[in-house]
């Protein structure tokens, strides 16, 4: 029976991640898949799994090899259940990796490779203290790598001590990160002979113009504003759904539009998971990323969406069909989604 080097993908998948965050790391599993595809000792020995997490998390693909992978399509949903992910994790690698016995050796130590971009919205504590504990001296390697500025590293230090920082979410950081995931899966292909529990495998040098290790973290972060404030609106003219994303302006606490990105849907009871932000505290409108409008109503159902920003004629509300006449005056709460 072959020894597999399992290779576990947690990927976060919450809004955070939409628009060209998203687009980057389908593009960089499939960039990964094509450069494993080149080594041979990378086809005979390492099965890949990809685990999402939003509000939930999924195994999306079982260990896999790489022969047989079909990437599955990464799409966007609110939340970070980064614990849930661990859970997961967890049991599957309790599941699905072949342990050694006293007549068969079993499956090298997995590598686990976690993406995340911001805060996990689940209770992940009791989780990272299991997957720590787990068998003796540690059931995987496990890199745990934050991608742009909003992540808690606290928290990443807390569930491995490899953790690193993608200093921008850009997409060529993207595309750099996973030509180093893949350098890293053929560098372990390479030592199998010298893998054991006791030892971690050398891993590639990283890029440091995008990626660096991060040996400490500020417990300071959590004292702060979020960075970002994630709306759900309807377009008016389509009515489908989109995520407005707003930024923290340091100086005055404030949040002002930066971009809207397309979701597939907006899931019941997201509005309830986070208290309401008042419309003072938001600056200017993000686009409508269908039909462009630069202007926002909401109507007393509590459906925010875009307008054309002129008050001539009614308008129906594409949440309610409640027809509607002029925009909505003075200042008012808006509900806010997890991000």
């Amino acid at each position: 029976m072959e020894r597999r080097l399992p290779i576990y993908l947690l990927l976060d998948c919450s809004e955070s991640m939409a628009g060209p965050a998203i687009d980057a790391l389908n593009r960089g599993v499939r960039l990964l898949l094509d450069e494993l595809m080149k080594n041979p000792l990378a086809l005979e020995t390492a099965y890949i799994s990809i685990i999402t997490f939003s509000r939930v998390a999924r195994q999306i693909v079982p260990l896999t090899d790489i022969l047989n992978f079909e990437p599955v399509p990464l799409t966007i949903r609110p939340g970070t259940a980064l614990g849930a992910a661990l859970n997961l994790l967890l049991e599957d690698m309790q599941k699905s990796v072949r342990k050694t016995t006293e007549t068969v050796k079993g499956d090298y130590k997995p590598l686990v490779f976690i993406l995340t971009d911001g805060e996990p919205t689940d209770a992940w504590e009791d989780a990272a203290v299991r997957l720590r504990s787990a068998h003796g001296p540690g059931i995987a390697n496990i890199y745990a790598i934050g991608c742009g500025p909003d992540v808690d590293i606290e928290c990443l230090h807390r569930i491995t001590d490899i953790v690193i920082s993608m200093k921008e979410a850009t997409p060529e950081a993207f595309r750099k990160l996973f030509l180093w995931l893949s350098a890293s899966v053929q560098s372990a292909s390479r030592r199998l002979s010298e893998y054991s529990l006791e030892k971690k495998p050398a891993m590639p040098p990283l890029p440091e113009e995008f990626l660096e290790l991060v040996q400490s973290f500020s417990a300071a972060r959590k004292d702060r504003k979020p960075r970002h404030v994630f709306l759900h609106a309807l377009c008016s003219r389509t009515r489908r759904p989109y995520l407005m994303r707003f930024t923290l302006i340091q100086e005055d606490g404030r949040y002002i539009a930066e971009s809207s990105h397309p979701v597939d849907e907006m899931e019941k009871g997201d509005a309830d998971m986070l208290p309401p932000i008042h419309s003072s505290q938001l600056l200017n409108c993000p686009p409508c990323p269908y039909c462009e409008h630069r202007s926002a109503g909401m109507c007393r159902c509590g459906v925010l969406f875009c307008d054309d920003g002129r008050d001539e004629g009614p308008r129906a509300c594409p949440g309610c069909g409640t027809l509607l006449m002029g925009m909505r005056e003075g200042s008012f709460d808006v509900r806010q989604t997890e991000g």
